[in-house]
């Protein structure tokens, strides 16, 4: 048994399409758009799959919970369609995310009406908000 990794392979039939070859989209025709691009319904159809999705891996887990089965096995039988809804489903990083977006307008509400501590002074407001924001994000996806 060797422990290399499986070597990535891609169809020799495929497509290239570069961002050089690529037109802006000011120049498109609309049926290049439509070819190209997702469509409102298409959008609006990945979203509904993603929140369903979500709404029964969380149903699942909390069933698990309650009958007290393996966090291993959960993970090995969802982890495939779970992938890239880590959000969605954690509902702790949803509370941290929730309560970031809430400082960052409490902080910008702050700074349009010149309600910032008067004691400290900020060089640079913004950037004071951007680093504020880093952090807060940096939290709420940890």
């Amino acid at each position: 048994m060797t422990n290399q990794k499986p070597k990535v392979r891609f169809n020799p039939r495929a497509d290239l399409v570069t961002l050089v070859s690529l037109p802006v989209a000011s120049d498109m025709t609309v049926e290049v758009k439509d070819s190209l691009w997702y469509s409102g319904d298409e959008l609006r159809a990945l979203r509904d799959n993603a929140r369903e999705a979500s709404r029964l891996i969380r149903q699942k887990y909390e069933e698990s919970i309650s009958l007290h089965v393996p966090q291993h096995y959960i993970i090995s039988e969802y982890e495939v369609c779970s992938r890239g809804l880590e959000l969605r489903i954690d509902p702790e990083r949803q509370e941290n995310i929730h309560i970031a977006r809430q400082v960052i307008m409490k902080y910008q509400h702050r700074l349009r009406f010149g309600l910032t501590s008067s004691s400290s002074v900020i060089a640079d407001p913004t950037l004071y908000l951007a680093n504020i924001s880093k952090g807060l994000s940096q939290r709420s996806r940890d």
